[in-house]
């Protein structure tokens, strides 16, 4: 019985280490030296907790508050990489989601195959909380998105060692739950020992196929998001070349 507890509980984690920590920590060979603010069709780029460079809904740019005169040209090139940007920046927090979603999911699967949600609840909380986190991570209180400056070194840093010290709050949770569910059972009289061993055996083999199938899926995604901002910094090295103003106050660096 101590080994399939033992197996579903490294089960359970590896599943939420993979949706956090592993997800959140697709790193990029691209720097982020400053704060980026994504807002209502707005772009600014902090510097000490003030913007330095904004992109405004209409194209226009403004240095330190002052507008920079741009030619059609230049606008256009303006329009085309604002559009980019908030296409794709903000696909890191859906990302962040989905392996929060993902880990529900796993969840709820284990929960629904041993009959009882109640014996999971306080899971499901650490793993809604930590969602919010996650969340937290990339939008501010005023609910603009923002890029924290360094965001990719710090996955690979801060933010793992965060999430593996909230994991080993989920795998203590993890543990009293599922012993809760498989007491509310054998209780019960609802399943014997034979009948609980095939039970782990096909929830073990239905849930790694499960996983392996959306990690696979969210790796593809991690992976394209990644070449999508490496592309954004090739396209803004473009665009300081058109507008050379823009060279000191960088986005991205490669």
């Amino acid at each position: 019985m101590i080994s399939r507890d033992k197996v579903m509980n490294k089960l359970l984690i590896g599943t939420l280490l993979l949706s956090s920590s592993s997800v959140l920590a697709q790193s990029c060979p691209v720097d982020v030296p400053n704060p980026i603010h994504i807002d209502n069709g707005n772009i600014s780029v902090y510097e000490q907790g003030k913007p330095k460079l904004l992109i405004d809904k209409n194209n226009e740019v403004y240095i330190n508050g002052e507008k920079v005169d741009l030619t059609a040209m230049q606008q256009k090139a303006v329009e085309a990489y604002s559009q980019n940007v908030q296409t794709y920046l903000p696909q890191m927090a859906q990302l962040a989601q989905e392996g929060v979603g993902m880990a529900t999911d796993v969840l709820g699967e284990v929960a629904n195959s041993f009959d009882s949600q109640d014996a999971f609840k306080n899971v499901e909380t650490l793993i809604a909380q930590f969602g919010q986190q996650a969340h937290e991570k990339f939008y501010n209180q005023q609910g603009e998105f923002v890029m924290p400056a360094d965001v990719f070194s710090n996955m690979d840093t801060n933010w793992k060692t965060e999430f593996e010290s909230a994991m080993q709050q989920v795998s203590v949770q993890s543990i009293a739950s599922l012993f809760a569910a498989l007491s509310d059972e054998m209780k019960n009289g609802d399943v014997d020992f034979t009948q609980l061993q095939s039970k782990f055996a096909e929830l073990k083999t239905r849930l790694s196929e499960q996983m392996t199938q959306r990690s696979q899926q969210m790796k593809v995604k991690a992976d394209s998001l990644c070449g999508s901002i490496e592309g954004l910094a090739e396209q803004e090295k473009q665009l300081q070349q058109v507008i050379p103003q823009l060279k000191g106050i960088p986005m991205f660096e490669i």
